[in-house]
């Protein structure tokens, strides 16, 4: 009985271990890695359609439509808010190197 109970308990702690990773506070993506997952995924969809068959044509139309409509969404919301994908404490150019001016 001792036996049947210690596994009990065994299996009830790995229970609550995996509850609490699992439920745990995930961080959040910020909006500059939607923008480039969305990116990704408009890609690999572009990608996949050179691969299907005749019979998964309008599927992946409609793959591709909606994750460049993602993408655009998410780029429009950045771009809204002000999100960059520089660092802001990123120095600005330096005056006479590369500067088309100096040309």
């Amino acid at each position: 009985m001792d036996e049947v109970l210690a596994q009990v308990i065994f299996f009830w702690r790995k229970l609550l271990r995996f509850l609490r990773a699992y439920l745990a506070p995930r961080p959040r993506q910020g909006l500059a890695e939607m923008v480039d997952e969305a990116r990704r995924t408009w890609r690999e969809a572009l990608n996949e359609y050179n691969f299907v068959d005749q019979e998964m044509i309008d599927y992946m139309i409609f793959k591709i439509n909606a994750a460049e409509r993602r993408f655009v969404a998410l780029w429009r919301e950045a771009r809204r808010r002000g999100v960059t994908a520089w660092p802001p404490d990123l120095p600005g150019p330096v005056p006479g190197v590369h500067d088309a001016r100096a040309l």
